[in-house]
């Protein structure tokens, strides 16, 4: 084993920089307090001032020389004038010739009196003991000084800087005291910033390593760059770089600390020190595979290696390494050539895992500086039993058996390969286990012939089955089931049958599927109920399978029997089961209407007796089939269709409906064959008849005098009417004997009699029109007659009509009658008194305008304006006056406040419950602000409500049938008098509600195409049509189709606005 070698190499390093000539040349003599050097009352020295130009002073006198080390920091004189002056330190070099140490700059800025120059950190001059104060001026000298007490040397004529060193050999010393002193302060202690403790490993220090930088500070700023720091290493393995402050390794070190002394002196040898505290630190070995476990078997031989060590070190090689402690243990750590170790097993030793199934070696490796510890965990792997693999098992098998039989074959294995023998333990008289033949390796489980076994008695056996070698042994369990002897199964019950309540002939019902696990035992069955009605036999001509019959001549009725239960038992000659059949019987179904409820529209002036609806009907046994109103009608009344299921539902003629009256009527129907019965609603909505409206009023025509004959159509009037009603006109005028007359027809408006010599230029015509129903507010026609002949007496007053419009709308013309029989030009122009700025005139023809956009719909507007019309020559006026009338246009539509409104009500609300309110409102403040309100039936339940003429919704039948969740959709419309009108979307949720607690729920549901009782109601029979006579249905949908085709058309051809509503199957 190779050992570390340490080599001590003790030396001192002094390390004395020669590169700062302050350090040998001057005297060292630090200050300790503040001290001043020169005139101490620099006022007292007053006496006279040097008056050549360049003057240089050198104060020579002993008691004037700086007594210590330090830095002047400030400067005390007295100037006789303003000016600026050099302050100089000098210090003697030898004979006459003197090194300028420093200069400060003086400002003297208050002449006759003492000033103080003070001098920042950074410009200070640093003075050591006996140098001496100067003072130099390029200019004017400006420091007075006494006649006596002092010691100087003069120069003149040293106009420039001075250099260093200087000459001051040709000089004058007088003994003149200089009006200046000067305070020196100590210098600062320098100090090393804080030296951390330095920790390296062995294997990490090298020669030339850098250790640490070292960092010196002082608070003198002048001192930078000039402070000197010595090293004292204490040993041979460290030095200090001044030119880079580094301590470096010159000798690798020993592990243990190391302390060198770092010292810091400044010029005024102002000094600290400071230890740098360096640790070397023994790198440990590693054992790199420890801890760790190994197992060996328990036959593994003496003196074997069962483990190989791998310890490494950074520098010792190799590492040694030994057992420590663990007397009893038949292990040992010894060398493996050439560099190794490893444990080894003792000799002579046997291993047992029995005694001691595992051991712990705490191995031990040393660098012969340290020790390192690892442990190795042996363990021991005992010699396995046998296995055996394929138990636990089991088996069943039928309790009759009792030949010798084999139940299992035995698998085991053994680890070491060693003989195997296995046996029941403990043994038993039934069952054995031994080898098979003619293996003599291979074991099974054998039933023992002869025996007798009884499920009754004993069910299963636990059978423990044991292999051994010749030192363990494995035991597993093995069960034996016995598979009982099972009664016979009657696989086709509990069943259900449905038969027709109509039948009574002797019927097979039911086929019984009976099994046993014994094929050879022999199955009888009983019926042990009913047996009047039923019977239980075999079913010829097998005579194999047992069959329950209907016994002929028996009468069936569901609504006092609907079901039958018949108990059945079969049996082998062991034992026997028992179960149940049940007969329901299938009830004679009543007729269904399909195609209910159902709605239509007819207008309220309908005429004609007119089909309504065609209802269609089914039956399952296809009885014959009634349908009658459940209440007599004068109004409706019932047709047979065209096949026996069909039924038309028609209207009266001339029934005088009035829609403000009643809005809808339900029509009950009940339909029944010779038994049962079926009822729906089918629901009759009126249509408003609404007026007719003006296409062409209001308007103006002319009319000659000349060219128009009587009987001669000169306008004719247009309007349209909703329902295409016959409409009638009338007329009247604002002249009690108009020369028209009007056919109360077609509209047209012709002249009654001749107009040639009519005076009248023009004629106001109001012209109304009714649909028999409704009348409209009557429009005007202005009719302007020209070509007329007329006499010299002017007309002085004139009345007219006009309709509100916008800004810039010509009125009509009031045809005005004047002369001007000088053949002047005229000027009209116009006074309305306080209305006056409503209206505009043509000043050349007189004509009208509004001026501004007229409407009579703002609240303040004059529906009559009486004005004052001038005509003037520029020098004769006259005057007429006009009288007019504005009529109110119906420009605008109600509009709802709302888009779309949702209101809630319950079903167990009672009829005529007021749901919600909609609101309209119309700008026109007229007779055309009126609104009324009704509803568009959107939906096959809409029918269950109404609105009133002041937008009020209410239900009109009773909600107790309705969905919890179902939402209607109505279209309400606002109409105004003028027959604008608007429409507005309401949705009527009914929310589930709970009854004991009248509280709602906010619930929506939502139902799907089988939730939704409408539609089953058609859906179910429609299915069982389909199946039972496919054929009829077919026929019956084709000609309702044909027929609901030619309803339809009639409608159309009858009312123009008949609207075919979606029935339940459409939606």
């Amino acid at each position: 084993m190779a050992h570390k070698k340490h080599t001590t190499v003790f030396f001192i390093l002094i390390s004395i920089s020669l590169a700062y000539g302050w350090w040998v040349s001057p005297t060292v003599s630090s200050c300790t307090t503040d001290r001043t050097t020169g005139t101490n009352d620099p006022e007292d020295a007053d006496d006279n001032t040097d008056a050549e130009t360049g003057v240089a002073i050198l104060i020579t006198r002993n008691a004037e020389k700086f007594p210590c080390c330090g830095f002047v920091n400030r400067w005390r004189f007295h100037a006789e004038t303003s000016g600026t002056i050099e302050a100089q330190v000098w210090r003697l070099d030898d004979g006459s010739s003197y090194t300028l140490v420093g200069t400060n700059v003086l400002n003297a800025n208050n002449p006759g009196n003492n000033e103080n120059e003070n001098i920042a950190d950074g410009n200070r001059i640093r003075v050591h003991k006996d140098d001496l104060m100067g003072l130099h001026s390029t200019g004017n000298f400006i420091i007075s000084y006494g006649n006596n007490g002092g010691t100087r040397l003069k120069l003149t004529g040293v106009t420039s800087a001075m250099t260093s060193p200087y000459d001051w050999s040709a000089t004058t010393d007088n003994n003149f005291q200089y009006a200046i002193n000067a305070r020196t302060t100590p210098s600062e202690i320098p100090t090393f910033s804080a030296l951390p403790d330095i920790t390296k490993f062995n294997d990490e220090v090298l020669v030339g390593d850098i250790v640490t930088t070292v960092t010196a500070t002082d608070n003198d700023p002048e001192d930078a760059n000039v402070l000197q720091i010595t090293f004292d290493g204490g040993s041979t393995y460290f030095e200090y770089l001044n030119s880079t402050n580094e301590i470096r390794v010159i000798s690798v070190p020993p592990v243990g600390v190391h302390n060198p002394i770092l010292t810091v002196t400044d010029p005024c040898d102002k000094s600290s020190s400071s230890t740098q505290k360096i640790t070397i630190v023994n790198r440990l070995p590693v054992i790199n595979n420890l801890p760790s476990t190994v197992s060996i078997l328990e036959d593994t031989p003496d003196d074997t290696l069962i483990f190989t060590i791998n310890a490494t070190d950074t520098v010792t090689f190799p590492v040694t390494c030994d057992k420590k402690g663990g007397a009893g243990i038949p292990f040992n750590v010894s060398d493996i050539p050439p560099t190794d170790n490893g444990v080894f097993m003792d000799p002579g030793v046997t291993l047992n895992y029995d005694n001691n199934p595992s051991y712990t070696i705490n191995v031990r490796c040393s660098d012969d500086d340290d020790n390192v510890e690892g442990i190795l965990t042996i363990n021991i792997i005992p010699n396995q039993a046998p296995v055996i693999n394929s138990l636990p098992d089991s088996v069943s098998f039928l309790e009759d058996d009792n030949t010798n039989t084999l139940l299992h074959r035995i698998n085991v294995t053994d680890f070491e390969g060693d003989l195997v023998t296995c046996s029941l333990n403990p043994t038993s008289t039934i069952f054995d286990v031994s080898l098979i033949p003619p293996s003599t390796v291979e074991y099974g489980i054998f039933l023992t012939g002869g025996t007798t076994l009884d499920y009754d008695i004993k069910d299963s056996y636990s059978l423990s089955a044991k292999c051994e070698d010749q030192r363990r042994s494995d035991t597993e369990l093995f069960t034996v089931n016995l598979i009982r002897n099972t009664p016979p199964v009657i696989n086709s019950l509990p069943y259900t049958e449905s038969i027709s309540e109509d039948l009574m002939t002797y019927t097979l019902i039911h086929t019984l599927n009976v099994t046993d696990v014994n094929i050879a035992d022999i199955i009888t069955c009983t019926l042990n109920s009913q047996n009047t009605l039923f019977e239980l036999t075999k079913i010829s001509p097998a005579l194999e399978d047992y069959g329950v019959f209907l016994k002929g001549g028996t009468v069936l009725n569901y609504d006092i029997t609907p079901s039958y239960s018949l108990d059945i038992e079969c049996g082998d000659h062991r034992r026997k089961v028992a179960d149940v059949l049940t007969v329901d019987l299938i009830r004679n179904e009543p007729p269904t209407i399909i195609n209910l409820p159902m709605s239509c529209e007819i207008p309220e002036n309908i005429e004609t007796e007119s089909l309504l609806y065609t209802v269609s009907v089914t039956d399952p046994t296809n009885d014959s089939v009634t349908c009658t109103l459940e209440a007599a009608s004068s109004i409706y009344f019932l047709q047979s269709g065209s096949t026996q299921f069909e039924t038309e539902i028609y209207v009266r003629g001339n029934q005088d409906f009035v829609y403000d009256t009643q809005k809808q009527y339900t029509i009950d129907l009940v339909c029944e064959d010779l038994r049962r019965s079926d009822s729906s609603y089918f629901y009759v909505y009126l249509l408003r008849n609404m007026p007719p409206s003006f296409t062409n009023l209001q308007a103006k025509t002319t009319v000659s005098a000349q060219a128009v004959v009587a009987g001669q159509v000169i306008y004719t009037i247009t309007s349209v009417d909703p329902e295409k009603d016959q409409v009638q006109y009338t007329m009247t005028s604002s002249s009690a004997t108009p020369p028209f007359t009007i056919n109360q027809n077609t509209g047209a408006i012709s002249l009654s009699r001749s107009i040639k010599t009519e005076l009248e230029i023009g004629y106001e015509l109001f012209i109304s029109v009714s649909d028999g129903r409704n009348t409209v507010a009557s429009r005007t026609l202005s009719v302007r007659i020209i070509e007329c002949q007329r006499t010299k007496n002017h007309q002085k007053n004139y009345a007219f009509s006009a309709t509100e419009n916008s800004g810039g709308t010509v009125l009509q013309n009031p045809y005005y009658q004047f002369t001007e029989e000088d053949g002047d030009s005229v000027k009209f122009s116009i006074d309305c008194g306080t209305e006056t700025g409503l209206l505009d005139i043509d000043s050349s023809t007189g004509f009208l305008s509004y001026s501004i956009d007229y409407d009579l719909d703002v609240v303040g507007t004059a529906s009559q304006l009486i004005c004052q019309v001038y005509i003037t020559d520029n020098e004769y006026t006259d005057t007429a006056f006009l009288n007019i009338t504005i009529l109110d246009e119906n420009d605008n539509a109600p509009v709802f406040q709302q888009n779309e409104y949702t209101f809630f009500v319950t079903s167990i609300s009672s009829v005529g419950t007021d749901i919600g309110n909609v609101e309209a409102t119309d700008k026109d403040i007229g007779v055309y602000g009126n609104i009324i309100y009704h509803l568009a039936q959107e939906d096959i339940n809409s029918g269950l409500f109404s609105v009133s003429v002041d937008g009020f919704i209410s239900s009109k039948q009773s909600l107790e049938n309705i969905i919890p969740g179902t939402i209607f959709n109505l279209t309400v419309y606002a109409v105004d008098s003028g027959g604008n009108e608007h429409t507005t979307l309401v949705y009527i949720v009914i929310p589930d509600t709970e009854i004991a607690t009248n509280n709602y729920r906010d619930i929506i549901y939502y139902k799907t195409f089988f939730s939704f009782s409408p539609n089953m109601a058609w859906f179910v029979p429609l299915m069982m049509v389909l199946v039972i006579t496919a054929c009829v249905v077919l026929h019956t949908i084709y000609k309702g189709y044909c027929t609901c085709s030619k309803t339809e058309k009639k409608q159309k051809k009858k009312y123009p606005k008949y609207r075919k509503r979606k029935t339940a199957i459409e939606m």
